[in-house]
């Protein structure tokens, strides 16, 4: 309530006045003579509204001949330019909230004997197209199947790819944010939209960048979105659709899991009335079709509560892996309110329950300077997530000029994992010197309450701008977990145990003021000022019990711990940006100062840290055309490490790989270039996208690893110098013979260097990763083939070890094929045959061909009754095999997941007209 006290004095500060919501209208023009070659000095423009008359704003031409009006809400209204002595020129505008940045270059004035009225609408019809700085597809250009969804239209537009997870990238570059109309649909999980929303209902699909808010501080970093605007016939009624799919029979899933009937049901429904939209959706499924990504992990901390011989709180959140089952609901409402409709409002609220039960086995080499170690290890993992997500959004048009907004989130989630893992330990000579049981249960909370403060202010000098921002973020989670550990030493013939309960308590509190001032100096120059101001408080209390006499009571110093962590930053800088014709320029630089206490309670010491930095950065974009974009940007930026990077107490969670803090840590600095090249050519339809970046990073966070003559480690973080990376990706799209066919050939490459230390030794990896892949389309009226082919190179380099320097590859080709037949039937089939190769056979070596099949038909007049037939991996030969090289070590890793199973499958689209409502293709 104080912040807010503070926002509504900073208002009447300003002057602001009445309460007035509407999107601004930006007109500009060059006036000419009537030769059309000498610029028209104080020519009159006038906007007036069309349903009422009513002035909405006056300018004069300048020495230029050129006029900007702004200021006013989006509406219809004629737009006059007069002078003494010619003919007034009249253009009718239709403002648009997706065309509210109009430029006519060229108003010829005309003597005033010559009788012309002149009317001009201005639209694009092209497919493809660039409104500013937006990249915009006309979706009805583009030939989608009977009852596609948004993913399905994605696919087939130029330069973006969907991959089986949904995942989109743009000119080759990731999609962080998939938006409904300028708001998030149902939170953060995109495939709601995509999987969900009918293509037939989109309007237009744009693409552009905008700064990352979830980034505070960092106004240069940048995020590229994806905008799915909605015809305005969707934008009233309703429409939705439920389904539900069971399998034929209990499947069996495999020797560990039994058997278990297979399941799919969803219900969307949504409900649009102009500003006002209305969703609900509810979504359960126990197939690989589950999305079990669990974002909200990292605002507890969880990826720390380790066990195992891995992370599962991590490593299981990607659905290809494990035996899944998940439920998400939630309900979506926007809405706008007061008397002119000046207050716009969101609530979003969703609900997860996930259940992953993952069985593993993997397969592990560590390469020292003068010997080697082997380890064996098979895990289960259970885990069971539950999270409630709540966020609200109220934007407030305090006039034309000023916005104020209001963005409270708050999010609680209840987690519960078990971990058994057998793991064998063997030396160089292969004789298994270790055998432990690991046994970890653990239960945790968390609550996440964030808010976010923003009062945007215009002037009416053009570009001028005030930008003020307060975020505070909180988090508070209590975990309790349980440790049983039995080793058996062979060699030794002795063994060992570890009982013990833990609990682990975390706070932090962060405390952020942005402010951005915006001036105009002279013609294409423009100054930007900004300041950064944080503090945040964080803890966490960490108590580590041994059993005795029956009971949880003897207390552990060395494993205990009571941490905490005051951090505060200024920050302070200025850019210079520059725009003449297709040029824009940006030169600036930050100043920062850090200032970091590290208290241990328990010892009653303090680690005070004192860091100086300079954050310079460069921008250059240069646009040739409408359809050609180059940029080049080079910026610094600076990461402090997390209270679990410096707490100097070591986590036992997995005996077997001990990690510590160290409060001694200094923040990184990483210096990153990139430039990114694209162009299509809307005539033949082809494209061309490149980019390529180069990423060094002085005081990197890397890892200090000992050894026992087991071959357990105990690691801590350090600081590295050396870290370097460097990716180039290129694409593009061919169509030929009359666009039946079209070819989409590409290269992503990358080097990777990093650093580390193994036994106080410095180790560099370097490895040589390249991508290439080609894509064939076949598009017919009814039949549509894909063709693909996918390989994959690695190539590392430890130089502690030649041993571990072993290539290894990945092949993978596919066939999609749907087919359209008459008396509504549709016909799909998609096979991908998978190989893993190394230099010599072994675990890693795997060969699997995945085979997918579908049959439906559409009954009822409007056809919105789908009943489907599906297989999945009819083959019964699907695995996830994978290789994973970290430092001086490499492991493969084999997962069970879901293989064969069939489903019967009935869908019905409904919507309020009545009409046919196209259902979505085959999906696997």
């Amino acid at each position: 309530m104080v912040h807010f006290k503070y926002i509504l004095l900073t208002v009447l500060f300003l002057n602001i006045g009445n309460f007035s919501f509407a999107q601004t209208m930006k007109i500009t023009g060059t006036v000419l003579d009537s030769t059309g070659t000498k610029p028209f000095e104080k020519a009159s423009a006038i906007a007036v509204r069309m349903k009422d008359s009513l002035l909405l704003g006056h300018t004069r031409s300048d020495k230029d001949g050129k006029f900007t009006l702004t200021g006013f809400p989006v509406d219809t209204f004629s737009l006059i330019i007069s002078s003494p002595g010619y003919d007034d020129k009249t253009y009718f505008m239709f403002g648009h909230s997706d065309n509210f940045e109009i430029d006519i270059p060229q108003i010829r004035m005309s003597n005033q004997a010559k009788e012309l009225d002149e009317i001009v609408i201005y639209s694009n019809k092209n497919p493809i197209f660039y409104r500013g700085d937006t990249l915009v597809y006309v979706a009805d250009s583009f030939k989608v199947a009977e009852g596609a969804v948004v993913e399905d239209l994605l696919k087939k537009l130029p330069g973006i790819t969907v991959d089986k997870d949904g995942k989109i990238k743009s000119q080759g570059q990731d999609i962080t944010k998939v938006l409904v109309d300028g708001d998030e649909f149902f939170g953060t999980d995109p495939t709601i939209a995509t999987k969900n929303l009918g293509a037939e209902g989109v309007e237009s699909v744009q693409i552009y960048e905008k700064e990352d808010e979830d980034n505070i501080g960092n106004s240069d970093q940048k995020i590229k979105v994806l905008d799915l605007k909605l015809k305005d016939g969707y934008k009233k009624g309703y429409f939705g659709r439920v389904s539900g799919a069971s399998d034929f029979w209990a499947t069996p899933v495999n020797n560990y899991f039994g058997t278990r009937p297979f399941y799919e049901g969803e219900l969307l429904f949504n409900y649009f009335n102009g500003k006002r939209k209305i969703s609900v959706f509810s979504l359960g499924s126990n197939t690989p079709k589950s999305n079990f990504g669990r974002s909200e992990l990292n605002k507890f901390g969880l990826e720390n509560e380790s066990s195992g011989s891995q992370n599962f709180w991590e490593d299981n959140s990607n659905n290809t892996r494990g035996i899944p089952q998940t439920l998400k609901a939630g309900v979506y409402y926007s809405d706008q309110f007061g008397k002119k409709e000046n207050v716009d409002f969101l609530f979003n609220y969703s609900y997860y329950n996930d259940v992953l039960d993952t069985r593993s086995a993997s397969k592990s080499q560590y390469f020292l300077t003068d010997t080697t170690y082997f380890t064996d290890d098979s895990t289960r993992n259970l885990t069971k997530y539950q999270a409630h997500n709540l966020n609200a959004r109220f934007d407030i048009k305090i006039d034309s000029l000023t916005t104020l907004g209001i963005r409270p989130e708050l999010s609680y989630s209840n987690n519960h994992g078990e971990t058994s893992d057998f793991s064998t330990f063997l030396g160089e000579d292969n004789i298994q010197s270790l055998g432990t049981h690991i046994e970890n249960d653990v239960d945790l909370d968390g609550l996440a309450a964030n808010g976010t403060i923003t009062l945007e202010r215009k002037f009416m000098k053009k570009k001028r701008e005030l930008d003020l921002r307060y975020d505070i973020q909180t988090s508070n989670s209590k975990s309790e977990s349980k440790l049983y550990t039995q080793s058996d030493y062979y060699l030794l013939s002795q063994s060992d145990t570890i009982d013990q309960q833990k609990q682990n308590v975390k706070n932090s509190i962060e405390n952020y003021f942005d402010a951005t001032y915006k001036e105009p100096f002279a013609k294409d120059w423009l100054l930007e000022v900004n300041y950064l101001f944080e503090y945040g408080i964080s803890s966490q209390n960490r108590s580590t019990y041994d059993r005795l006499n029956g009971n949880y009571t003897s207390y552990r110093d060395d494993l205990s711990s009571n941490f905490d962590n005051n951090r505060m930053q200024n920050r302070a800088g200025f850019s210079f940006y520059y725009t003449h014709k297709n040029h824009v320029f940006r030169l600036g630089t930050f100043a920062r100062n850090i200032s970091i206490d590290n208290r241990n309670l328990l010892t009653d010491t303090t680690i005070t840290q004192n860091i100086n930095s300079i954050l310079p950065v460069f921008v250059y974009e240069f646009k040739p055309s409408m359809s050609t974009r180059l940029d080049v940007r080079y910026r610094t930026s600076s990461d402090a490490p997390t209270i679990d990077d410096l707490m100097p107490i070591p986590d036992n969670s997995n005996p077997n790989r001990i990690r510590s803090g160290n409060p001694n840590l200094k923040p990184n600095y990483t210096h990153t270039l990139s430039a990114n090249f694209n162009k299509w050519s809307a005539l033949s339809g082809s494209y061309f996208w490149s980019g390529t970046s180069i990423v060094l990073t002085d005081n990197a966070f890397g890892t200090s690893t000992s050894y026992d003559q087991f071959g357990r480690q105990v690691s801590q973080t350090v600081n590295v110098d050396g870290n370097f990376s460097a990716n180039l990706w290129v694409g593009g799209g061919v169509p030929v013979y009359k666009r039946i066919i079209e070819l989409r050939p590409g290269l992503i490459s990358a080097f990777y260097r990093s650093k580390s230390l193994v036994m106080n030794e410095e180790n560099s990896t370097d490895n040589l990763f390249l991508n290439p892949f080609l894509e064939v389309l076949f598009r017919w009226d009814s039949l549509e083939i894909v063709l693909n082919g996918n390989f994959q190179y690695n190539n590392p380099k430890s130089s502690l070890s030649m041993v571990s320097n072993t290539p290894f590859m990945v092949h993978q080709y596919s066939a999609d094929v749907e087919w359209k037949l008459p008396l509504g039937f549709t016909i799909g089939v998609d096979g991908t045959f998978n190989m893993n190769r190394q230099k010599d056979a072994g675990f890693y070596n795997r060969e699997f061909f995945v085979l997918n099949a579908e049959v439906s038909k559409k009954f009822l007049k409007t056809q919105n009754l789908v009943l489907s037939l599906i297989g999945n991996d009819i083959l019964n030969q699907n695995v996830n095999a994978a290789r994973v090289v970290n430092g001086n070590f490499i492991t493969d890793n084999r997962t069970t997941i879901v293989s064969r199973y069939f489903l019967m499958k009935l869908t019905y689209r409904f919507n309020n007209n009545k009409t046919k409502e196209e259902d979505a293709p085959h999906r696997w």
